[in-house]
């Protein structure tokens, strides 16, 4: 067997032995032969230990130092060696088959936002999601709370605007809350899915307080008192109790507790739970599916088995159903050790913190520096619920992606390879991209200069701007915010779609009933940056023969209204529109070229037009 990638692979005759000049690492032996494959440590005197065997489909996950040796074989006797000298998963094919698939956190561009594979889209920020102030550390990081992760995500801010997540039930799919005081205003019902009764109250056992911590985290009173605190990201939420288990939890009862959560008015479905199955369970799949039929959004602990790649319940985030939370160190500011990572497909995933006090059985309460997937789960299902207060008719998949536009990644090794940082003036800048970056063009209007044609560059509209792909894969990717144009070796591409070029070309579609021709477009869009009036293009525009070829040389105003509505909004008038713009044109209270640009400027025009334009629009500049 022979590879070559970042781990280098040796022949079996290599000597080879282990010292302790590296660092811990954890790798991944996964075995796609069809043949038994032996694994062996290679110790410091150079002796071969046995360590494990794994058979066909079989993969077997070791923590060891980087300087450590091993050896691996299969059944016809071809093999070879290695140090771990990266974090990664080595698949073995065949016997001259071996790959290697590097687990260092790599950032990627997408639609929604730069994608981590250690943190998904990154740590939560409710006021951004929310569009509200942010307030920073409002709450005080001394005593014994969970301030500290409240402050983190950004609690506070919704608490300032009002917003507390009043009206929305959220349910806990757990083995059942304990009483406490923290919670036992806001809890309105539940049911046991053991015993089938409505008594859902846990029995004694090692996790007997796990669902009062999740519930507290979510919708803990606010309530002063003295001494040791919870306080719950939606204080003002109610609490479904589901008991599904004792803590050996089947997937047909979390299944179950989902659809019953669901049938049961609950809008924000809380799951901590999870295992380190990395198969698809297609029953708690499948009521995930059942509850976002339903506009309830499920929001799922990540799992703490320090895989790469997701496992047990949060498998079913797949499918852009539900939401998976990873575990943020507070303190350390990047992902638990414990903690799951997403990996490199982009699906919902983000990151919230875990430590602090939580409630307990009996009025008490307990520490917890690392509460793993299952305690940084609830401040994302509290934050679901404050936006569903918010935006009571917002969709399970609206709420979702509005949790994951407020998310960022934290900076690391990996948000270094984004590339150089450019940043504008207050003017019209022409910003040179020669390499992967991360551009704000700030005030004015701004334009970043690519080299090449434009078939060289993917665009696409992202959070926070647009993101600039080269297909040549050495150029990377360069995200753009507060840039309003691209200049490449044959073209120009206007992005301020909701700007001034966006309103010229929607006015050029209005006038013309036809897609705009690109010198003309830039001849425009430049007097429209010079600072004429969107109406006096408009004026120009209807003076043209091609308009009164399209409209006539003097068409009554209702012709003309009449003519619009079907021009610019492909339908035919409705009588209040079609009355109050006759009128208001008979009496003068409004002139034709501001017919033209109410239409053209219309949020039914603007969302006809939005597919089209959205990634931004080729012109042709003028002068």
């Amino acid at each position: 067997m022979t590879a070559t990638n970042s781990i280098t692979f040796l022949p079996l005759d290599s000597g080879i032995v282990s010292n302790d000049s590296g660092s811990m690492i954890r790798f991944v032996l996964t075995n796609h032969s069809d043949t038994l494959l032996k694994l062996y440590w290679i110790d410091r005197a150079g002796v071969e230990q046995p360590f494990g065997e794994l058979p066909p489909g079989a993969s077997h996950v070791q923590e060891t130092s980087s300087s450590h040796a091993w050896k691996v074989v299969g059944a016809d006797g071809s093999g070879f060696k290695f140090y771990p000298s990266e974090r990664g998963m080595i698949t073995v094919s065949g016997p001259a088959a071996v790959s290697f698939t590097d687990f260092s956190e790599q950032i990627s561009h997408t639609a929604l936002g730069d994608w981590s594979t250690a943190q998904g889209y990154g740590l939560i920020n409710i006021a951004k999601s929310l569009g509200v102030p942010e307030l920073g550390a409002a709450l005080p990081m001394n005593g014994q709370n969970n301030n500290i992760a409240l402050n983190l995500v950004g609690a506070p801010a919704a608490w300032a605007a009002g917003i507390t997540g009043k009206g929305v039930k959220v349910a806990v799919i757990d083995i059942g809350i304990a009483a406490h005081p923290e919670i036992d205003k806001q809890l309105i019902g539940g049911y046991d899915l053991l015993q089938r009764d409505t008594d859902p109250s846990p029995t004694p056992g090692p996790y007997v307080d796990h669902a009062l911590g999740v519930a507290s985290i979510i919708a803990a009173s606010h309530g002063a008192h003295g001494g040791q605190d919870t306080r719950g990201v939606a204080p003002d939420a109610t609490l479904l109790n589901v008991r599904i288990g004792d803590g050996n939890n089947s997937t047909q009862t979390v299944a179950e507790g989902i659809r019953w959560a669901a049938d049961n008015g609950a809008r924000v479905i809380s799951v901590p739970l999870g295992n380190g199955d990395t198969r698809v369970q297609q029953q708690i799949s499948d009521a995930v599916h059942y509850a976002f039929s339903k506009n309830a959004v499920v929001v799922i602990a990540g799992g703490n088995s320090s895989n790469y790649g997701a496992t047990g319940p949060a498998l079913s985030a797949l499918s852009g159903e539900a939401i998976a939370v990873g575990n943020q160190d507070a303190l350390a500011g990047k992902p638990f050790a414990s903690s799951n990572e997403p990996g490199a497909t982009p699906f919902p995933w983000v990151m919230a913190a875990s430590s602090g006090y939580v409630p307990v059985s009996g009025g008490g309460y307990k520490y917890f520096q690392d509460g793993g997937t299952s305690f940084a789960g609830p401040y994302v299902a509290g934050l679901a619920a404050l936006l569903i207060q918010q935006s009571p008719d917002a969709s399970a998949r609206d709420i979702i992606a509005s949790i994951i536009r407020g998310a960022s990644i934290g900076p690391g090794e990996a948000t270094a390879s984004l590339g150089e940082v450019i940043t504008g003036t207050a003017g019209a800048d022409r910003l040179q991209v020669a390499k992967a970056a991360r551009i704000d063009g700030g005030a004015g209007i701004d334009t970043a200069v690519f080299a090449g044609e434009s078939g060289k560059y993917s665009i696409s509209a992202s959070k926070d701007g647009f993101v600039v792909t080269g297909k040549d894969g050495v150029f990377g990717s360069a995200s753009l915010s507060n840039v309003e144009r691209l200049a490449f070796g044959d073209t120009a591409v206007a992005l301020d779609i909701a700007g001034n070029g966006g309103m010229v070309y929607r006015l050029y579609q209005a006038a013309f009933g036809r897609t705009p021709d690109a010198g003309g477009l830039g001849f425009w869009i430049a007097a429209k940056d010079s600072g004429q009036q969107l109406d006096g293009i408009a004026g120009q525009f209807l003076g043209s023969a091609e308009a009164v070829k399209l409209y006539g040389a003097a068409p009554s105003h209702a012709a003309l209204v009449d003519a619009v509505y079907r021009n610019v909004l492909h339908r035919a008038p409705d009588k209040a529109g079609y009355d109050y713009w006759v009128a208001a044109l008979d009496s003068g209270g409004s002139s034709t070229a501001q017919l033209l640009t109410s239409f053209s400027e219309s949020g039914e025009n603007q969302a006809a037009l939005a597919g089209v334009i959205g990634n931004g629009f080729a012109y042709t500049p003028y002068g």
